[in-house]
């Protein structure tokens, strides 16, 4: 079996979907705020609102840290796990026994350090929405006052716009813009799927397997291209060698491109990387089906509408008329029905889960 750090999406999901309810429940403290007050006063009871909304936000995220932590750690051991799991599966194809590998106790480490990540970041989200508040609101005002809109339709324009963006204004290490949601996800489905590559490898290690092979992949880049279809080792050996067949037949010769610890400095498994790792059994391992990069596009595609799914649900739950939340409703059944016509004409499973709001487990 291969592991990659593309596997991580899933269990990124898991994190991404309890920040998705941090945010929604944040919106929808600030539509109550915005809901308040007649037209004359509405600038001033918002903008007074303030200090009620930031007191429900440190305690949204207080009370989501706890949750966060122990997910974070659940998702990390699993995937983990996951690249155990795979190992032994390439263990048992070469008729290696499994040796022990070692200790959970990094992976343990490394989501500490993920959870201290994105605790600091989530920590950020009541001052950057502040500001954005801030700003908003006395623009919407100032709508009101030209008599362009009414009060509840300035708003809507202001929750409309931060749900469009998001919660926006967090910088990686490169200096990228991020969304909060977006920015979460990325460094969760980074770190476990780091998490099952370095359990499949420690666990071949450990039973003495050294050489392994990267797939082709349908989203290439520089960095990871060159990786493609070698055959790499695990204890940093290079060039031709000769290897003992697992057929029982004469000696494999095959060519080391280099250690794996090389080609990930290179650039091979960066964020969002689908190339995978398995275990090389000289003389049974043969290439593997080139990568599908349509079946790719049309899952990608997928997601997209599931986004836009899950966007005009958060539209309807922040609505502050009955209007703004018909025209919601409405647009939601646009996005499931193009995603349902999507899924049939490309035989994808449609994943009802990932078109929901509030229900993250």
């Amino acid at each position: 079996m291969s592991t990659s750090p593309d596997d991580g999406a899933a269990y990124a999901g898991r994190v991404s979907a309890l920040i998705e309810d941090l945010e929604l429940q944040l919106l929808r403290a600030i539509a109550a705020e915005l809901r308040a007050g007649s037209d004359a006063t509405w600038e001033q009871t918002a903008l007074a609102g303030l200090q009620r909304w930031r007191q429900a936000a440190a305690r949204g995220v207080a009370g989501a840290e706890q949750g966060l932590l122990q997910v974070i750690l659940e998702v990390m051991l699993a995937a983990r796990d996951d690249g155990v799991t795979s190992a032994a599966a390439d263990l048992n194809e070469a008729g290696i026994s499994r040796g022990r590998p070692r200790p959970a106790g990094a992976t343990v480490r490394q989501a500490e350090q993920l959870a201290a990540q994105v605790m600091a970041t989530l920590q950020q989200t009541p001052r950057l929405l502040t500001s954005v508040y801030q700003q908003a609101v006395t623009a919407g005002a100032g709508e009101v006052l030209g008599g362009k809109v009414t009060r509840l339709q300035a708003a809507q324009h202001v929750l409309d716009r931060l749900l469009v963006r998001g919660i926006t204004g967090f910088r990686d290490s490169s200096g990228r813009n991020w969304a909060l949601t977006s920015y979460v996800e990325m460094a969760v489905r980074t770190a476990t799927g780091h998490a099952a590559i370095d359990g499949h490898t420690q666990t071949l290690e450990a039973a003495g397997m050294d050489l392994v092979v990267v797939s082709d992949s349908p989203r290439e880049c520089p960095g990871c291209r060159p990786w493609e279809g070698k055959v790499l080792s695990l204890s940093g050996r290079v060039g031709t060698t000769l290897v003992p067949s697992a057929t029982g037949l004469q000696a494999v010769r095959v060519e080391v491109a280099g250690s794996l610890s090389r080609a990930r400095s290179a650039g091979l498994f960066h964020p969002n990387c689908t190339h995978r790792l398995t275990g090389l059994i000289p003389g049974v391992s043969r290439p593997r089906p080139v990568a599908d990069p349509a079946g790719y596009a049309a899952k990608q595609r997928q997601r997209d509408l599931e986004r836009h799914v899950r966007e005009w649900k958060r539209r309807e739950a922040v609505a502050l008329d009955d209007g703004a939340a018909a025209r919601a409703r409405a647009k939601t059944r646009e996005w499931q029905r193009a995603l349902r016509e999507h899924v049939d004409a490309n035989g994808l499973k449609r994943l009802r889960r990932r078109e929901q709001i509030g229900v993250a487990t």
